[in-house]
């Protein structure tokens, strides 16, 4: 038996426009993230294995699944961005010196992430993806002589869902 043929080229596409918004329950708005570095959200079915005795045979059954989301931010002179993603909305007037900015896992935000099919201003929307109540349960902000680019701020924690949605055609 011959092996079917691959008639289509390969086609890569780099990546290209991925624009990242953060919203907290109870905001109208969407609020662009602009010094986001990476965002790596990573679903994980739970998975049991089960047998007869005396089979070699084993069986998969996967349940339920947890999500895990880790962000990495850019934190040069301000730290408005971390701390939006930790739940504190910096004050229209600006900082007042007095807020608190710490981990609180009770916090909750939800991520959208837009992408699009180039980085020009006539790209098309590609699909859009989507973070639900993301909940910070570890923050991170080393300082690293050697860091190029920056300083950094790192956010894991867990999701309630996450899921894509391509644009129509």
């Amino acid at each position: 038996m011959s092996r079917p043929s691959m008639t289509a080229d390969l086609q890569t596409r780099p990546q290209y426009l991925s624009l990242v918004y953060h919203k907290i329950p109870g905001e109208g708005a969407w609020t662009m993230i602009n010094q986001g570095r990476t965002l790596t959200p990573d679903q994980t079915a739970n998975k049991t294995e089960a047998a007869r005795i005396g089979s070699k045979t084993k069986t998969t059954v996967y349940g339920a699944f947890t999500t895990d989301v880790t962000l990495r931010v850019y934190v040069d002179d301000d730290v408005q961005e971390v701390a939006r993603i930790l739940g504190v909305v910096k004050p229209g007037g600006g900082w007042l010196g007095t807020e608190v900015i710490e981990l609180d896992p009770t916090e909750v935000g939800d991520f959208k992430i837009e992408n699009y099919d180039g980085a020009t201003a006539d790209a098309s929307l590609v699909f859009t993806e989507y973070v639900n109540r993301f909940k910070p349960g570890r923050l991170s902000m080393g300082l690293d002589a050697e860091e190029e680019g920056g300083r950094f701020a790192d956010l894991t924690g867990a999701a309630d869902a996450y899921y894509i949605m391509p644009e129509a055609d």
